[in-house]
């Protein structure tokens, strides 16, 4: 009989936070395969992109430093 997706959640969150970033990756390839093609996965991320620079250039939104952000990340794959 096939595992609930409770079941898979709760083994998914004993994995190492990079076993869980590897799942995470799959599981996206997966959904991305049988939503979408490639082209059209090119096409939003470069709307995406287009939207977030734009964001930056009229000061709607501010960078955050490089190594804020690492520190942010290593933080959380601590716990």
């Amino acid at each position: 009989m096939p595992k609930t997706l409770a079941e898979i959640t709760r083994e998914a969150a004993d994995l190492t936070p990079q076993d869980q970033l590897k799942l995470a990756r799959i599981m996206i390839d997966l959904s991305e395969d049988k939503i979408e093609s490639l082209a059209e996965i090119d096409q939003a991320w470069d709307e995406e992109i287009e939207r977030r620079v734009d964001e930056m250039r009229s000061g709607k939104v501010k960078g955050v430093p490089l190594e804020d952000v690492k520190r942010r990340i290593e933080s959380k794959l601590q716990r």
